[in-house]
């Protein structure tokens, strides 16, 4: 099968630029041609007289070319300014309030009644918020602040640009190799800023299906079929038009302490009583493979020690038994691997990337859709997370 390959849409801003065109670079365009105007001197003239072309004048002026020292003194000498008047970082920026819609209502059900760090993103053409935990043990970069928080839409305080704000990517689901695929993105200079929504598959298709994100993440098996995604996707999105695109295949398996001191082999060993295991939350492929392997044991889950204790993702899954608050759960091996972890290999399973086809044509998917079909990009994830990358990129299914 052909990889995807889809283009820039015509008229958006991504197709403007090469680079990251930041703020600053913007409001030093705008004070020199503000400052051309008020002396009444034409853009060819100013050009003439600081010994460069009109066309690199203008880049400048749009905000797209920053120019050397060189050029800033001679520009800032037929201005009649200084060049810290006229080249100085603008620290008065204002912050622009808005009203924008919850990505999920539910995720924002603790942010009522306080002040909370939120992501901001368009998606569908509507603006849309996503808590954002305050740490991870580093401080956690934000777009804004909420006020006047409401159940489904709020305020936010921020002081993001409509272009930064347009080049944000938000994607739901589990998987943990997000943050590299934020980091190549960055590491290009690409003008897109992904923005992670750590969640079920279930969830991220729900979340996908009301417009609160860009992408979702899926790897559910259909117990009938055998069958990855498809069916999930269709009962999610129903005839809407979506784009399913293959991102890895990983392997899910049992997380155990290191060296297995319980000696623990499969799924049946959780039903002994002195084990704890660390479950993953309803909807999760994680949990369904494990509901279905119980089922086909004949064992209800609450039998099982730790049954109802759900985290949020495959990591937190790791660093629960890592920290010997369990001895055993179902996640990924990349996971395991990451907290020193010895891992009981069970299945394969394949992650998909679904988009609605009305996003698809959107800059900040159009970039991730770029990341996924270079193949450098594969081997990096292949190296880091053991994923089998070969059918990065490639469309598994498509509805019309």
């Amino acid at each position: 099968m052909n990889q995807q390959v889809l283009d820039f849409p015509n008229g958006h801003p991504l197709c403007h630029y090469t680079a990251i065109v930041t703020r600053t670079v913007a409001n030093l365009g705008d004070r020199i041609r503000d400052a051309r105007a008020a002396r009444g001197i034409t853009q060819l003239e100013l050009a003439r007289r600081a010994g460069i072309s009109r066309q690199a004048l203008g880049a400048i002026e749009s905000g797209l070319y920053q120019p050397s020292v060189a050029v800033a003194l001679s520009l800032a000498r037929e201005l009649g300014e200084t060049v810290e008047k006229l080249f100085a970082n603008n620290d008065d920026a204002q912050c622009t309030r808005m009203d924008v819609s919850w990505s999920d209502p539910e995720q924002a059900r603790g942010a009522a009644g306080s002040a909370c760090r939120v992501a901001l993103a368009r998606v569908a053409g509507k603006l849309v918020a996503v808590p954002q935990p305050g740490a991870r043990l580093w401080l956690s970069p934000a777009a804004g602040i909420t006020q006047h928080v409401g159940r489904r839409r709020t305020a936010v305080s921020t002081y993001w640009s409509p272009a930064e704000i347009d080049c944000t990517l938000l994607l739901a689901g589990c998987d943990p190799a997000v943050t590299i695929l934020a980091d190549w993105l960055a590491r290009r200079r690409s003008p897109v800023t992904a923005v992670a929504l750590r969640c079920s598959s279930s969830k991220a298709l729900a979340m996908l299906s009301k417009g609160g994100v860009h992408v979702a993440g899926v790897h559910l098996r259909d117990p009938k079929s055998g069958e990855y995604n498809r069916k999930s996707v269709h009962d999610a999105v129903g005839r809407r038009p979506s784009v399913v695109v293959n991102f890895a295949r990983w392997e899910l398996g049992l997380a155990v302490r290191n060296r297995n001191p319980l000696n623990i082999r499969g799924f049946a060993d959780l039903i002994r009583p002195q084990l704890r295991i660390v479950n993953r939350e309803s909807g999760s492929g994680a949990r369904l493979a494990l509901d279905e392997a119980l089922k086909e044991l004949g064992v209800h889950g609450q039998r099982i020690k730790g049954y109802v204790r759900e985290v949020p993702g495959h990591l937190e899954v790791a660093e629960a038994i890592a920290s010997a608050q369990a001895d055993a759960g179902v996640t990924i091996r990349v996971a395991a691997e990451a907290y020193g972890l010895t891992f009981i290999p069970l299945r394969e399973e394949r992650y998909d990337l679904v988009v609605l086809e009305e996003e698809s044509k959107q800059g900040p998917v159009q970039e991730m859709l770029d990341a996924l079909n270079s193949r450098r990009f594969a081997r990096e994830i292949n190296q880091l997370c053991a994923y089998d990358t070969d059918q990065m990129g490639k469309l598994t299914a498509q509805s019309d």
